[in-house]
């Protein structure tokens, strides 16, 4: 499974973000002077923290290994806990900074907290959905990516092919089925993501559908519309792709 062009960019952003707030900590640290490093625990655990958010950052940017697959896919307690460490750490490094050499060095952790924060905001495809469905069909590789982007394109929905994957987003606006909890759709703060790899196999493709996107934060039957709309998703490019085969 491969993330979209834009995912890609969003991670090495993300990446390259968390790589600067650690150097920040680090020159918090050394602007604060050496006559403040007399605490050598107190050191250690400034240089063993910037430096693991360092890496951190490096790891995620470069898409090295599992990096590769994540995407940034917060849900709604993780976003709203990043946005209260980031205007946390705003404050601190600005008390900092303006209050002599030893608020300095105290405000140099926050940096480091708001970078690991913001590597929580990343999770793997596999990590996003909770639910797996597959099947096969007779389509080739390009007929079964040309169907399933041809189903998808209308109001409310979006698509986006890269490589073998395609990426469905579901909006509250999309009226594409009869679900007993539609009357939910304007409580709807976030969309729904649908992902489907497709794979070459002998006799014609093999379609992978995730859903259940975890990111989807809400009441109880926004939750549930969620679901609804996803089967329906799901549903429909099932429908496409043995629709085109028998055609």
């Amino acid at each position: 499974m491969q993330p979209s062009a834009r995912d890609k960019r969003i991670r090495i952003c993300g990446g390259l973000v968390i790589m600067a707030l650690a150097i920040l900590s680090v020159v918090m640290v050394f602007a604060s002077g050496r006559e403040h490093w007399a605490d050598i625990p107190l050191d250690a655990l400034y240089g063993i923290q910037a430096l693991f958010t360092l890496g951190a950052g490096i790891y995620l940017a470069s898409g090295w290994r599992k990096a590769a697959q994540m995407v940034m896919a917060p849900g709604r307690p993780r976003r709203i806990a990043l946005a209260a460490i980031a205007v946390a750490g705003t404050a601190a490094v600005a008390w900092g900074f303006t209050n002599g050499a030893k608020a300095l060095i105290t405000a140099a952790l926050w940096p480091n907290m708001v970078g690991l924060w913001t590597l929580l905001q990343f999770r793997t495809i596999a990590e996003r959905f909770q639910h797996k469905e597959q099947w096969t069909t007779a389509l080739t590789l390009e007929f079964a990516l040309e169907s399933l982007a041809r189903v998808f394109r209308q109001p409310g929905l979006s698509v986006t092919t890269a490589g073998q994957d395609v990426w469905v987003k579901i909006e509250r606006e999309w009226n594409g089925g009869t679900w007993s909890h539609k009357d939910a759709a304007r409580y709807m703060k976030s969309v729904t993501g649908l992902h489907f790899r497709i794979e070459e196999i002998v006799g014609g493709t093999r379609i992978t559908a995730n859903s259940g996107d975890r990111t989807v934060g809400g009441m109880y039957d926004v939750l549930k519309l969620s679901e609804e709309m996803s089967a329906t998703a799901v549903e429909l490019a099932r429908q496409a792709t043995a629709r085109n085969h028998e055609g």
